[in-house]
């Protein structure tokens, strides 16, 4: 009985090698291009984590109320806090901005230390060339809640959630957003908000608006937990040498130094 599906004859032909019948997927190239698709996109920036370690000299119970503290703590511009800060990471995707993020010893910050998040180029000071005509929203946060708002608000800054929010046909100040930081206090978490131009009460406002409603419900604090307040109110902010200003923060600091210099009498 004949067979029913003709037979294929592969006696006269050529051996064939290993490399001629292997998969692509495991060649180079295909590695290489499956490596790519996996990799994290990258962030528009680069962005770069700092420490600021305060002095270990006082303890806790020695700091006084903390209003008290947090007033002092409000002047990062003289040389000794640039002296404690140190520069820890930096990265340019989601997989390191998380793999710093979730490896970060926590439970390890003392009293009044500050992790800082910034585009890589700008260091956390009042005075750094992005940062003095601007200002910053401050959000006081429980403990238990302040890594988790931490994390979200790094989120929407790295993704350009707050910038987007920013967008304008402004022909300056076009990148706003500066950094974002978390400084330990005593009942609480101050978690801050960096932008450059102090004077735009529109932005400033719809930056706001943005953190709230991306933020988890629960972590949505109230309207008394939250102020804005730009560089040149503070008392300690010194103004850059040979670097432009508003008018509107010229007289801020103008004030403010004879302020100081009354109550200095």
């Amino acid at each position: 009985m004949a067979p029913r599906f003709p037979q294929l004859n592969t006696a006269d032909l050529p051996p064939v090698s290993e490399d001629e019948i292997a998969s692509p997927a495991r060649g180079t190239e295909m590695r290489k291009k499956l490596l790519q698709q996996l990799r994290a996109p990258p962030f528009v920036h680069v962005w770069e984590f700092w420490h600021d370690r305060q002095g270990r000299t006082k303890s806790a119970d020695a700091e006084g109320a903390e209003n008290e503290e947090e007033k002092r703590s409000e002047s990062p511009n003289d040389d000794p806090y640039e002296a404690r800060l140190k520069s820890m990471h930096e990265f340019s995707d989601a997989k390191g901005l998380w793999g710093t993020l979730n490896n970060l010893p926590w439970s390890s910050l003392q009293l009044r230390d500050s992790i800082h998040l910034f585009k890589k180029g700008t260091k956390p000071v009042w005075e750094d060339p992005r940062n003095y005509r601007g200002g910053c929203w401050t959000f006081r946060v429980p403990k238990e809640d302040g890594i988790r708002f931490f994390k979200e608000i790094a989120c929407l800054a790295t993704g350009e959630i707050m910038q987007e929010a920013l967008n304008t046909d402004r022909t300056t100040f076009k990148d706003e957003i500066c950094g974002v930081s978390i400084s330990v206090r005593f009942t609480s978490h101050l978690i801050t908000v960096w932008n450059r131009d102090g004077d735009h009460k529109e932005g400033i406002q719809r930056l706001k608006d943005v953190i709230l409603s991306e933020l988890s419900e629960d972590l949505i604090p109230k309207p008394s937990a939250y102020y804005y307040k730009k560089h040149s109110e503070h008392s300690g902010f010194k103004a850059p040498v040979g670097l432009p200003m508003t008018d509107a923060t010229a007289a801020i600091v103008r004030t403010v130094n004879v302020t100081t210099a009354a109550g200095g009498q």
